[in-house]
């Protein structure tokens, strides 16, 4: 079943033909054996179904409901666009699933307002689901759509566990990271090209303001994927719309542009990915969590409730 590995080294190859035909291979073994399969359960689910091969953006998601993000690609290796599949999870491929979770689809559009030159994905979208895992373990996933006319189903998995890094209800941690309030400095600091305006205070110091803060944890010239670039700009643009009333944080993972060195803040905050965007209330307390891409819709409707 393709991981969050799987999706970014898609999404970092531009979705590939090649990129895409390793990940289908290693999906090979879908296929059930012979005999009805059980009613309700995922395996029914996926027979007489085209195969997707579905791609996960996160590396963990929380017990409860919270929003999973993932990508769709067809046998002839084409990314799937657009439309509202269906999401279904069960923890194993026989027992009944619970669903259907709707999807939304969410475009990557800021690039077209900021004019970045950082390196981008072509991977211009992803869907996003809300759906509840009731209890840890490692979840299977199934997405249910209609493909050139037919139906189609991607499968695949996703660890769920109790406890998990910035918690959404957890304390923020007040760390110093990189400051910088000229462009020669930022330049120094941020490896976005050019370097983005979100250093211009610590995100200990915001944190301290009393106003809500938005952070980004993101690399956009070394990120894996060549998503970093993107958040970070779906983050400048609401920057630039709520900038008076939050504080927006830019931690970049590599400052010193050494991969071997990463900023303190992503390990003491226990991130192994990148990029994370976190919504904080003005008392310190995360109110939402985006691993991997966010837009600036999504940003922007976590933060106006904490502004009132």
């Amino acid at each position: 079943m393709p991981s969050r590995r799987d999706f970014l080294r898609l999404a970092g190859a531009g979705g590939s033909a090649a990129g895409l035909a390793a990940l289908l291979a290693a999906c090979g073994g879908d296929d059930e054996p012979g005999g009805a399969a059980p009613a309700g359960s995922l395996q029914a689910l996926k027979a007489d179904a085209t195969q997707l091969s579905l791609l996960g953006a996160q590396s963990q998601l929380p017990v409860g409901t919270g929003l999973y993000t993932f990508g769709l690609a067809t046998p002839d290796n084409r990314l799937v666009t657009g439309g509202a599949p269906e999401v279904w999870v069960a923890l194993n491929d026989t027992g009944r699933a619970a669903g259907p979770f709707p999807t939304r689809w969410f475009e990557l559009e800021a690039y077209e307002e900021t004019k970045d030159t950082s390196p981008r994905s072509p991977l211009r979208g992803f869907y996003g689901a809300e759906v509840e895992f009731p209890e840890a373990g490692n979840w299977m996933v199934a997405a249910t759509t209609e493909v050139d006319g037919g139906r189609a189903v991607g499968s695949g998995g996703v660890p769920v566990a109790a406890e998990v890094p910035a918690a959404v209800g957890s304390k923020a941690k007040a760390l110093s990271t990189p400051v910088a309030t000229t462009a020669a400095g930022r330049k120094k600091i941020c490896t976005r090209e050019p370097a983005c305006p979100l250093h211009e205070v610590s995100l200990d110091d915001a944190l301290k303001e009393g106003r809500p803060t938005v952070v980004n944890f993101g690399t956009p010239l070394l990120c894996t994927s060549r998503i970093c670039g993107p958040v970070v700009d779906e983050q400048m643009v609401v920057a630039d719309k709520l900038g008076d009333r939050a504080s927006f944080v830019h931690v970049e993972i590599y400052p010193s542009r050494d991969t071997s060195k990463p900023v303190p803040a992503l390990t003491e905050y226990g991130f192994t990915t990148e990029p994370w965007m976190l919504v904080v209330d003005r008392d310190g307390v995360i109110r939402a969590r985006y691993e991997g891409p966010v837009t600036a819709a999504q940003i922007e409707d976590a933060l106006r409730p904490l502004l009132a």
